[in-house]
């Protein structure tokens, strides 16, 4: 059985075409926020370590968190990055 071909333009489809091929859209990461991966680099502690402190300090109301959108590969993915109050 033979799949029918569209023979009538859609409408959505240069709307949708232009959606998926418009570049990648990533936040401007203000000075003074770092993820945990940086810190660790710049502490010279493993990862994990850093983590389990970071989060710590934001359950003590020492540091805050946001997500900013960066680049990760092929996607933006929403990365949450800490700073100190």
């Amino acid at each position: 059985m033979r799949s029918k071909k569209l023979t009538t333009p859609d409408s959505d489809l240069a709307a949708w075409c232009a959606a998926l091929a418009a570049p990648m859209v990533t936040d401007k990461i203000p000075p003074g926020w770092f993820t945990t991966k940086q810190l660790a680099k710049k502490l010279g502690k493993p990862r994990s370590s850093v983590q389990r402190d970071v989060f710590a300090a934001v359950d003590a109301g020492r540091c805050e968190v946001k997500s900013f959108r960066v680049c990760v590969g092929a996607f933006a993915r929403a990365t949450p990055h800490y700073r100190l109050k």
